[in-house]
């Protein structure tokens, strides 16, 4: 996992064309070209990197301010596009919309897109309101604190993770459709574990799969 961060409009930027990668083939092409800028986008593809400031018509290469981040660009791009591929490979299109955005959340989770994660996370918790929302703030909170861990930030993976698992475990079981939530709660209490015996950097983390229940 990625642990340079990037500047706020460059992570914005990514972060828009990996979420609706998940569903618009223009956007997946754009990441594609981001993955592996050799030659010129597809028109499409520019089209979608003029909108997010990425590059300007025409030149075919990162605007120069970002230019420092090209090998992590090229990394990030990449598992997103891993991410779009493995979401159109299980095939599953929820027409709820709190069902979809867990589908997506599971895709970008699996490739370590946390802040993705709660992305499409927060787009969906706004609207809700009781369990699932407090079953949403959860997993958004849990996914954020793995967004912390990949970039050195202990103390606040420390509290999110402790404070997210406890409003999941809160909620009544099968309060989120498809996430498998006793395996992430299972599957996450470790790292709560390490954190909190740690006092400081814990050892390597490696985080779970979002799994759907069986």
């Amino acid at each position: 996992m990625a642990t340079t961060g990037f500047p706020l409009p460059l992570r914005n930027a990514l972060a828009t064309l990996a979420c609706e990668a998940l569903e618009a083939d223009d956007a997946r092409a754009a990441l594609a070209w981001l993955a592996q800028p050799a030659g010129p986008a597809t028109p499409e593809a520019e089209h979608r990197l003029v909108a997010v400031h990425l590059v300007d018509a025409g030149v075919g290469r990162l605007l120069d301010v970002h230019a420092p981040w090209d090998r992590a660009i090229r990394e990030h791009a990449t598992r997103a596009v891993r991410a779009a591929a493995a979401h159109a490979a299980r095939g599953v299109r929820p027409d709820e919309a709190i069902a979809l955005a867990i589908v997506h959340a599971a895709a970008l989770w699996n490739e370590g897109l946390f802040f993705e994660v709660h992305e499409v996370l927060e787009a969906v918790w706004q609207r809700e309101s009781g369990s699932r929302r407090q079953a949403l703030q959860g997993l958004i909170q849990i996914a954020v604190a793995w967004h912390h861990l990949a970039h050195g930030n202990f103390r606040g993976a420390r509290t999110l993770l402790r404070e997210g698992r406890a409003r999941l475990a809160a909620a009544p079981a099968g309060t989120l459709p498809l996430l498998d939530r006793d395996a992430l709660l299972a599957d996450t209490l470790p790292a709560e574990e390490a954190l909190g015996a740690s006092g400081g950097a814990p050892g390597p983390l490696a985080p779970p799969p979002l799994l759907f229940r069986t």
